[in-house]
């Protein structure tokens, strides 16, 4: 992750740390369960948790497997991650501060690496990819849930505008057969996939991050514009006098030869 990166997401992170730590998307056990039920997990696991943040899913994993390190490069995010561990008394996970793209493990020793929600904060993708694969055993698992972008090329291009006005830490939401695809370069074979999506209220969303008011009126008139024709694909509508959309997840297991 380049340095000015790095900066961004640090203080974004670390300013909403609590908006993000009650975010329902994150939270949802539904969800939450789905992912550890694709791992066919039997006990014995060790796992990396990449971008951990506030450590929903480390802390989901936790009760399935040996052993949990959660690593982020947001400190505030951690101590709330470690402060939920411990309140839910798990006591084998364990936080360190550190980086996607320079993982601190000079040997494959993960039986199942994960990201969730937190790819297209990602600057350097495919390398990032290729260090989480660099830490699997043979065997081993990597599974990436994230929100997609349409398939569409103009549409995906709409939301991720949308979508840097509001967080100037977000790269880009990929298109479902990109993520893919980028795990096979990675040297991964995709062995499974699921889809969902999750419904967000604007006004609730753009309070999560708090852009600048000038971006903020431009991402609702942009919103309001894509009623008519989907332009960005998130099927923006009106519900009961406030704005909503849906973003499309992806959750892709893929599996170290």
């Amino acid at each position: 992750m380049n340095t000015y990166s790095k900066k961004v997401a640090v203080e974004q992170f670390g300013r909403r740390s609590n908006a993000y730590a009650a975010c329902g998307t994150l939270m949802d056990q539904t969800d939450l369960d789905t992912v550890v039920g694709l791992l066919d997990l039997k006990g014995d696991e060790n796992v990396l948790d990449v971008a951990t943040g506030t450590g929903y899913l480390a802390m989901a994993l936790a009760p399935h497997v040996k052993w949990v390190i959660g690593i982020d490069i947001t400190p505030r995010m951690l101590e709330l991650a470690i402060l939920a561990a411990r309140e839910g008394g798990l006591d084998n996970i364990e936080n360190l501060v550190g980086d996607v793209e320079h993982l601190p493990f000079c040997e494959p020793e993960f039986d199942v690496v994960s990201a969730r929600f937190s790819f297209h904060h990602f600057p350097a993708p495919l390398e990032s990819l290729s260090e989480m694969a660099r830490v699997l055993r043979p065997g081993g698992r990597l599974v990436i849930e994230d929100m997609v972008s349409s398939e569409d090329a103009a549409k995906s291009e709409y939301q991720n505008i949308m979508e840097n006005l509001r967080d100037p830490s977000h790269i880009k939401h990929y298109r479902a057969s990109e993520l893919e695809h980028m795990m096979r370069e990675a040297g991964l074979e995709v062995v499974c996939r699921a889809g969902g999506g999750s419904d967000f209220d604007l006004e609730h969303w753009l309070e999560m991050a708090d852009p600048p008011a000038g971006n903020m009126e431009r991402i609702r008139k942009m919103m309001r514009a894509s009623m008519e024709g989907d332009l960005s694909g998130l099927n923006v509508r009106v519900e009961e006098g406030r704005v909503v959309f849906t973003y499309a997840t992806a959750i892709v297991v893929a599996r170290k030869g």
